[in-house]
């Protein structure tokens, strides 16, 4: 038990030192060749969005830019322009024994929870003593305005496949204060503008930490509730006519609900009723096991369909470089991995092969609601709905990109100098029958459109799920009348 213990200590102070220290010219240039053979040799499609001759040249002006000492965190930021020119969700880029949101600043944090609409920025929580209103729009922090803020970390953020922002705003709804640390730094103090009505008001606010922001964020969670949950809606009749199911994630913990269980209880009861509408939701589901996404199609199919087209890989030669990954996967890459045209593909998942539906298949209206953080998995198992034109989706467009994505197994490398774990998705996930008019790195837009106001936020008010009932009874009116 100790030897885990001390190891942890060494890394959190190894990783104290570097962020105290510089590194040399020399040292940044080893860590960026690492990264760059690190992608070239792993990522399943580097190409995808951003052309070679442009990644090429941002390349070469990230290597020019290596040509003085620089700090841990001045490298991270440095190296960021070629993270974000992948437009891949899925990459990591954490710094090694550090939360991923809080890499460099655990103190001086921004002390609001903030909530990201467009461009206007409102005060929805408190996570110290500050006396700015919930409710308040704010304009200002520090004499930067909030908009050029925005601008900024959006511009520097991973968390989107293609051209997706839904993601970015929803990571900024949860992690503003390490965004704004990382890239603006940690003040003794935030002076902040904000408009209440028409008056405009200024506050000088104390920062808090890491630990008080996690401990509001736990006390802010429903308790209680299962990651997979059905619930029988009222319509006012004798029996129910909608079931609403929820998803939260796609993969179980240790000692956690049964997912196959929880599907063949959950659609044996929605058959045995006669439900006539499901509306199952997916909001902020970041996905899992891409299995449970296919599973779970099987339950909603209306005939036997493919899942996806193909898994694209790299390469399925041994790695140059020193890498964590999945040593099943390593042992057995011979066997799974098959040349294919120019390239190589993954052929051992499920998806691959045409599935049938469940014996109880729900063939009724289906309703699906997705936002921003519906990603990964969740974007996969929405884009094949879609695709089938099987469901009616109400929110917002999804964090996911709807034709592809990268991810399954991982290959983690730590940058020798610098002590920045780079972790890259080795699986190219390419969605069967997909439609004829996608645009470039689009996600699932939604047939309706629905997303929260501040006032949502601030009174718990559910706008997306409001307007589905809406809809499932506005359908229901029609049918009564037309008979």
């Amino acid at each position: 038990m100790k030897t885990p213990f001390l190891t942890i200590c060494f890394s959190m102070l190894l990783c104290l030192s570097l962020r105290g220290q510089t590194l040399t010219p020399e040292q940044l240039q080893a860590d960026f060749t690492r990264f760059r053979t690190a992608l070239n040799e792993a990522h399943p499609e580097m190409y995808r969005y951003t052309p070679k001759p442009t990644f090429d040249s941002l390349f070469a002006a990230t290597s020019a830019e290596l040509n003085r000492p620089m700090t841990q965190h001045e490298f991270y930021i440095t190296m960021l322009p070629l993270l974000v020119a992948l437009r891949d969700g899925h990459i990591k880029w954490i710094v090694s024994g550090r939360d991923e949101h809080y890499p460099f600043f655990t103190d001086k944090l921004f002390p609001l929870k903030l909530y990201f609409q467009g461009e206007k920025v409102w005060v929805v929580g408190n996570y110290g003593n500050a006396s700015v209103p919930n409710g308040a729009e704010l304009t200002s922090i520090n004499g930067q305005r909030t908009l050029m803020i925005v601008q900024k970390l959006l511009s520097n953020m991973t968390f989107a496949d293609g051209n997706r922002v839904g993601g970015k705003y929803e990571d900024l709804n949860q992690f503003f204060s390490g965004y704004y640390a990382t890239h603006f730094g940690g003040p003794d103090a935030f002076t902040v503008t904000y408009r209440t009505g028409s008056d405009e008001k200024t506050a000088t606010l104390s920062p808090v930490d890491e630990k008080t922001i996690k401990a509001y964020a736990e006390t802010h969670k429903p308790a209680g509730q299962k990651p997979f949950r059905i619930t029988f809606l009222e319509n006012g009749g004798s029996s129910p006519q909608t079931a609403v199911v929820t998803i939260e994630r796609f993969y179980t913990n240790k000692g956690e609900q049964d997912y196959s269980a929880f599907l063949k209880e959950a659609f044996g009861q929605i058959k045995q009723w006669q439900i006539k509408n499901v509306v199952l939701d997916l909001r902020n589901n970041e996905g899992g096991e891409e299995s449970y996404g296919v599973q779970l199609y099987a339950y909603l199919a209306a005939k036997p369909f493919r899942y996806y087209d193909h898994i694209s890989v790299r390469q399925k030669q041994k790695f140059s470089f020193p890498v964590w990954t999945s040593k099943l996967y390593l042992k057995m890459r011979w066997l799974v991995v098959k040349k294919r045209g120019d390239g190589y593909v993954f052929t051992h998942q499920r998806g691959l092969k045409t599935v049938k539906p469940e014996r109880d298949a729900f063939h009724g209206n289906l309703y699906v609601l997705v936002n921003g953080n519906s990603f990964s998995v969740t974007t996969e198992f929405a884009a094949r709905t879609h695709a089938d034109n099987r469901a009616t989706f109400i929110g917002q467009e999804t964090g996911g990109g709807y034709g592809l994505n990268s991810s399954g197994i991982f290959a983690i490398t730590q940058l020798p100098n610098s002590k920045i774990d780079l972790g890259i998705g080795m699986f190219g996930f390419h969605m069967a029958n997909l439609p004829n008019d996608l645009k470039p790195g689009q996600g699932i837009v939604p047939d309706h459109l629905v997303a929260p106001t501040v006032e949502d936020v601030l009174t718990g008010h559910d706008r997306a799920m409001a307007y589905t009932r809406s809809l499932i009874q506005g359908q229901k009116a029609a049918l009564t009348k037309s008979e």
